[in-house]
């Protein structure tokens, strides 16, 4: 919470306090003096209840305390708020200074219990204040002077007006009265900023509050939406992996079969020879179909990229008879969400030139342009006039997308693919 601003109040207080006191032990010191030059000293002390012991002692003592008081003060406003030991010490004097006053001028003013009530409330920082407060107002009480005078033999600066004639006593008591309660009405305007500054604060953290509770709303609708999201994102490449595994091994099959089909009658054996690699393919679908559905992440595979891409274009070529030519001369050493990308847009274009394009020869470049990787795979297919993306392009696109690459598609004498994907020195070792 803010600290309490009053400076013109403060120092408002200062001034009233240190005038009070300069004042009750001046008015004490002249008139002991006036007595003792018009020689009527017996008979002013004998209307006292009783006397000072040494009335300019008390003046030069109370204007002594009364600069530690006003130094105590700059140096406070010197300093920085943060500076607490320096704060603390300049109080611990303030309190030090208060009990000499009280001691010098008989309690006759205790106005300045006040003063240090203000400066410790302006310090604290806790929500104590109130407490604070209402202990100084006691201990203001307590030391009436009024009070006090019941127990101890102490002087009263009042009876020191009555020496005077009316006139001047009538000014007297009003200067004093004044003083007295000018720096009590300043004590209550402090307190009621203080009380309005805690309300303040108060209706703040209520507001905040208010706030934050509708960010929490805010922030759990956002996280529902975020979970559906994800589980869409989730759901929709879940499909992906399943389109390409199932659409490149079907492809392999129906074109191997097509191939036994054709070979059946003249060359048995080698018919028998491309079923058992059409079984292959088969099974080695069927487990990456139940890798994707089990573990939810298809490209956490043990087996480096470079085995996997060699691996799947042989399959296809051994099924499928298709001649395919691969030239990768860069390792594939990149993070995994880069591997999973490179992979299946290679198994996906293989799988369309196949599927759509009939194609009878496929070639597949990857390869290095400054810090883009450049992946070409084309085809001798029959193309097609007008493209379209389908299912399959469109999850390429989005592959790529994902990572920050793009893809072009081109059909001019066969159909060609070029992927360019960016990669990050900090993600892989080129």
């Amino acid at each position: 919470m803010r600290r309490i601003r009053f400076p013109e109040l403060r120092y408002a207080m200062l001034g009233i306090n240190i005038s009070a006191c300069l004042f009750i032990a001046a008015v004490v010191s002249v008139t002991s003096q006036m007595a003792c030059r018009y020689g009527i000293a017996n008979e002013f002390i004998k209307t006292l209840g009783h006397v000072p012991s040494n009335p300019a002692a008390s003046l030069n003592g109370t204007l002594f305390w009364c600069i530690v008081l006003f130094a105590d003060f700059v140096i406070r406003l010197s300093v920085s708020h943060r500076n607490l030991t320096v704060v603390y010490i300049t109080l611990y004097l303030d309190t030090v200074a208060n009990i000499m006053l009280l001691i010098v001028l008989d309690c006759n003013y205790n106005g300045f219990i006040l003063w240090e009530l203000t400066n410790i409330v302006y310090y604290m920082k806790d929500n104590r204040k109130y407490l604070v407060i209402i202990a100084g107002t006691f201990v203001y009480m307590v030391f009436s002077h009024d009070l006090i005078s019941v127990y101890l033999p102490l002087f009263s600066v009042r009876e020191y007006f009555l020496f005077y004639d009316r006139g001047v006593q009538q000014k007297l008591f009003l200067l004093y009265y004044v003083l007295h309660d000018l720096n009590f009405v300043c004590f209550i305007i402090f307190c009621m900023g203080v009380i309005r500054r805690q309300k303040s604060a108060i209706d703040e953290i209520r507001s905040l509050y208010a706030q934050l509770r509708k960010a929490n709303a805010t922030l759990k609708e956002y996280a529902d939406i975020k979970e559906r999201m994800g589980e869409t994102r989730e759901r929709n490449r879940l499909a992906r992996e399943i389109h390409d595994i199932i659409g490149h091994s079907l492809t392999g099959i129906s074109v191997g079969v097509d191939t036994c089909v054709a070979i059946m009658d003249a060359n048995p054996s080698a018919a028998k020879s491309q079923l058992q690699v059409i079984s292959g393919i088969a099974k080695g679908g069927i487990a990456d179909i139940r890798r994707s559905v089990r573990m939810l992440q298809s490209e956490d595979d043990d087996l480096p990229l470079e085995q996997k891409l060699a691996a799947m274009l042989e399959n296809t070529r051994r099924a499928t008879g298709i001649t395919i030519q691969y030239e990768c001369n860069i390792p594939l050493n990149f993070s995994t969400e880069e591997e999973a990308v490179i992979f299946r847009v290679v198994q996906e274009s293989v799988t369309n030139a196949i599927r759509h394009g009939h194609a009878q020869r496929i070639d597949v470049t990857i390869q290095m342009q400054e810090s883009e990787l450049l992946i070409q795979i084309v085809d001798d297919g029959r193309g097609c006039k007008k493209f379209e993306s389908g299912f399959g392009t469109t999850h390429i696109r989005e592959r790529l997308s994902m990572l920050g690459g793009t893809v072009d598609f081109s059909s001019q004498g066969g159909f060609s693919v070029k992927a360019v994907l960016p990669i990050r020195n900090e993600r892989g070792n080129i």
